[in-house]
């Protein structure tokens, strides 16, 4: 019964019996019979199923409200019990945005796994929110803020692992043949490369003397990757507005141009999300540890590799025009 409760849970979590089976490893059909023998053994109804969506019915959503938080407990004691062990042993489940999943997470996992090899990873490599966030242990999200920015209320605890300036640029071959954006106004008429996972979208803001500029962008390109902006950008398909370090080795190399130097932009940040526990498992403590170390020691190495990357990159093009 217990099983089946749970699984209830992560049906009203996620919004969808397909979703939660996965979830559990289930197949649709075993997720089915399993909510169907939940609501005969207590009598009552649970689900609002419609071919759009599904919903609890009251008795369900106080069972949810009720459960989630027995459930919480009953994972603290399982928690407490299992962090007297000396060893680190368990699955950790984790969301990130692409860029960073490629550039820092693998390699931090990869050496956390030579330290801890009874250790298990899932990693979800994405740059949207994750709405189930009691079904991953640690979520990495980028924002785009700027001073005065207000982050929307949250019952998870948030912990910064990195922070630079955004910067507005296109290919000087873009600037040849449609001018070049003087204030952030004229970025209306321009062609515009944006990410909607970060804040604002394809409202982007700039700042000068103080005094604010939002420009909502006409939308060319939509992209959930910054490395495939900066490409597109690159290719003279457009303005990007992207963090400084992917593009700093391709400002020097002239591929890319500043645009709107005269104004204050906004700062690309990527933070680290989880629930507050009472008790988390040893294995995620430590390893947000080490995470939130790593970031901070990597950060300088990283932005060497891309510009060697980038001036290798460069060196090759310029042979092959020959």
């Amino acid at each position: 019964m217990l099983d089946k409760v749970v699984f209830f849970l992560h049906v009203v979590r996620t919004g969808s019996i397909s979703e939660a089976a996965k979830l559990n490893n289930m197949s649709a059909s075993a997720a089915s019979r399993w909510l169907n023998e939940l609501e005969e053994g207590m009598g009552v109804s649970l689900l609002k199923r419609t071919t759009r969506k599904i919903t609890p019915t009251q008795a369900g959503q106080r069972l949810y409200d009720r459960f989630s938080l027995l459930h919480t407990e009953i994972d603290d004691v399982f928690n407490e019990v299992q962090n007297m062990s000396s060893e680190d042993r368990g699955t950790i489940k984790i969301a990130s945005t692409p860029l960073f999943a490629k550039h820092y997470l693998s390699q931090i996992i990869g050496e956390y796994l030579q330290q801890h090899p009874s250790l298990n990873f899932v990693v979800l490599e994405t740059a949207f929110e994750v709405d189930h966030v009691h079904d991953v242990d640690f979520a990495i999200r980028a924002n785009a803020t700027y001073r005065g920015f207000q982050d929307k209320d949250s019952l998870l605890v948030k912990r910064a692992l990195l922070k630079e300036p955004l910067m507005a640029c296109c290919a000087p071959a873009y600037i040849e043949k449609f001018g070049k954006p003087v204030i952030p106004d004229d970025l209306k008429h321009h062609h515009c490369l944006y990410a909607t996972t970060l804040v604002g979208g394809n409202r982007w803001i700039f700042e000068q003397n103080g005094e604010y500029s939002s420009v909502e962008i006409p939308q060319t390109v939509e992209a959930d990757d910054s490395e495939i902006l900066r490409n597109i950008a690159i290719a003279g398909g457009g303005v990007a507005y992207l963090p400084y370090s992917l593009i700093k080795r391709d400002l020097e190399l002239k591929r890319l141009t500043p645009i709107l130097e005269n104004y204050v932009s906004s700062q690309f940040e990527l933070n680290l999300y989880f629930k507050p526990r009472k008790y988390m498992p040893a294995r995620c403590a430590n390893f947000k540890d080490y995470l939130i170390s790593r970031v901070a020691d990597i950060q300088p190495l990283k932005h060497q590799g891309w510009s060697r990357q980038q001036t290798v990159k460069a060196v090759i093009e310029s042979s092959g025009a020959e």
